[in-house]
């Protein structure tokens, strides 16, 4: 991998300073061809502060709450001097790859804009180009427009605000770190998104592949075996003698893989079930056990995976209702599925009658339906719900308690809710006793109580996102989460395996 060169718009500190340094217009290079060529033909509002830009260094959360599923955390670096940059890293694909990529960022003291382009001649000349143009206004905000261009949608536009983004609080309450690994070990990274503990053992997966981790002794993690990959999710199943990961890869073949993991020593590749996943869940009823794909369609497929290096196909659930994005995942409880269905929202169906023709049991809409557990909680059934998407005036990243009785007349109705902080949301979720554990993107592990559920408290949480090295994009720190034992072990983007302790 070679780095692409970056072209910085240079400032000068101008001698026309009043009270405040003014930077004067940048001398620095400009894109000469594509989209988006020209900074000042982009609409910004009339009242940008003149020289603003020098309060842009830092974190931003910027979205729009009408625009679906439009939100980032960039992170801006700069000054007068030396320009102002939004700091993330920016590669060339090698030669082989035949494609062209190239990043300007350029200001003027005032005007912030960066555009990255990249040119496919694999694909005749297909094109992709992304651009930001934005300002400081005077309250403080940040006025943004998003530009978007690809050759068969041509040009788009989104406009959003941004409002300063930091840490919610003290680094932890009721939890301590125990131990950690990553996200460098050896020659190979640990950036973590799923995993899976039992016995001693984490089998954890991330945009590097899969990793064995030894946490017999959890305050010194020790990797013992790796598989390259870009791998999203991960489940273990145990049969015919051997232990087997299911991990649902993105590295580009689009297929469930097989790992033999029986020796976590030397974790091996074996084969592939050739359907595309994005989650995975598994159910396990006497010797039977079943894996269930999550996978941005409408249907969920279903195997039987008993033998688990010989899986077999036993049919394909299709959820009912219009889906626009499809199932992103799905939780498993007895006959029913309850299904993350995105943008179409989160659906109840029942499979014990024909699991190809399920019965819808219930709907709850969702600006964006992302993670679910079911759960018993002093007798009374609940299905726990977590938004990712930021729409609508006060967010939308709540953890929902449902009623989770199909008999009752509130099924799938709020009967309480939970929201860490409307900028941030959820990625997973699961409970142990009478406590929810949910990994909450920016704002690390909350760990919340259900003994009442109609009235969720947070009684512990663990920062682990860290502002300074997280690259500031929309999905970063805490992703995957499992309480096991005595511990609570975390999947995190930037620091792989964390290792916490309730207290």
């Amino acid at each position: 991998m070679r780095a692409v060169a970056v072209v910085l718009g240079l400032v000068a500190c101008g001698d026309n300073a009043t009270e405040r340094e003014v930077c004067e217009p940048p001398t620095g290079e400009l894109p000469t061809t594509g989209p988006f060529l020209e900074p000042y033909a982009v609409e910004l509002p009339e009242d940008c502060v003149i020289g603003g830009l020098r309060d842009l260094p830092g974190r931003w959360f910027i979205s729009n709450p009408d625009q679906f599923f439009q939100f980032e955390y960039p992170k801006y670096e700069g000054g007068c001097t030396t320009g102002f940059s939004r700091s993330f890293a920016t590669e060339d694909h090698d030669e082989a790859d035949r494609t062209k990529s190239t990043r300007y960022t350029w200001s003027d003291g005032t005007r912030y804009y960066e555009r990255t382009r990249q040119v496919y001649d694999f694909a005749d000349n297909y094109e992709i180009a992304r651009g930001t143009v934005s300002c400081i206004r005077p309250d403080g905000t940040l006025a943004v427009t998003y530009l978007r261009f690809d050759s068969d949608n041509l040009e788009r536009y989104f406009s959003a605000t941004g409002v300063r983004f930091a840490p919610k609080d003290e680094l932890a309450a009721n939890m301590e770190l125990v131990g950690e690994l990553g996200p460098i070990v050896g020659n190979e990274a640990i950036y973590g998104l799923n995993l899976i503990v039992e016995n001693n053992i984490a089998y954890v997966v991330g945009t590097d592949g899969f990793d064995t981790i030894d946490v017999s002794d959890p305050a010194h993690p020790v990797r013992l075996g790796h598989v390259d990959g870009y791998l999203n999710d991960v489940r273990i199943v145990h049969g015919g003698g051997k232990i087997v990961a299911f991990a649902a890869s993105e590295a580009g073949d689009d297929r469930v893989w097989i790992i033999d993991a029986t020796d976590p020593a030397a974790p091996e590749f074996v084969s592939v079930i050739d359907e595309y996943a994005h989650s995975l869940q598994v159910r396990t009823t006497g010797p039977l056990t079943e894996l269930f794909l999550a996978n941005y369609t409408a249907g969920v497929p279903r195997y039987d995976v008993s033998n688990p290096l010989a899986p077999v196909k036993t049919g394909t659930s299709v959820m009912p209702g219009q889906t626009l994005s499809g199932i992103h995942d799905l939780t498993v409880y007895g006959d029913r599925i309850y299904a993350n269905n995105t943008d179409a929202g989160f659906v109840a169906v029942d499979t014990s009658a024909n699991f190809s023709a399920p019965v819808e049991l219930g709907r709850k809409a969702s600006a964006y339906s992302h993670a679910s557990w079911a759960a018993n909680i002093n007798g009374r059934e609940i299905v726990l719900h977590g938004d990712e998407g930021m729409a609508g005036s006060e967010g939308a990243a709540f953890l929902r308690v449902l009623d989770g009785d199909p008999a009752s007349p509130t099924f799938m109705m709020d009967i309480g809710r939970y929201q860490s902080r409307r900028e941030v949301g959820i990625h997973n979720i699961e409970v142990h006793g009478t406590r929810a554990y949910i990994s909450y993107y920016q704002d690390g592990i909350r760990i919340v109580d259900l003994a009442d559920p109609t009235h969720p408290v947070e009684v512990a949480h663990y920062n682990t996102w860290n502002p300074e090295s997280a690259y500031g994009g929309a999905f970063e720190g805490a992703v995957g989460v499992r309480k096991a034992g005595d511990y609570v072990y975390v999947a995190d983007l930037e620091r792989g395996l964390i290792i916490l302790r309730e207290l």
